[in-house]
């Protein structure tokens, strides 16, 4: 399974440092990042796809993410997230 997060930023590279900085948090979620998209449009607009080994693990990472706001350094102003499968 797949989980495709879109992310509202106050900047990228900010954010993206910050992101890296959680990798940790995101392998202990059973989450495996397969690629990192900036929206060509609008840049404060980031995209991930990720790898999901345990669904129930990355939803709590998820609510603790949202919870915290220490793990973006403050730099996600607004975020989605979108479990998926192959059809």
């Amino acid at each position: 399974m797949q989980m495709i997060a879109q992310y509202e930023v106050t900047d990228f590279n900010d954010w993206q440092t910050a992101f890296n900085a959680d990798a940790e948090a995101r392998r202990d979620a059973g989450l495996t990042v397969l690629q990192i998209w900036q929206n060509a449009d609008k840049a404060t607009h980031a995209f991930v796809l990720f790898e999901v080994n345990d669904r129930k693990r990355a939803k709590d990472w998820i609510t603790r993410s949202d919870a915290l706001h220490s793990d973006d350094a403050g730099t996600v102003t607004s975020a989605s997230h979108h479990f998926l499968k192959t059809a």
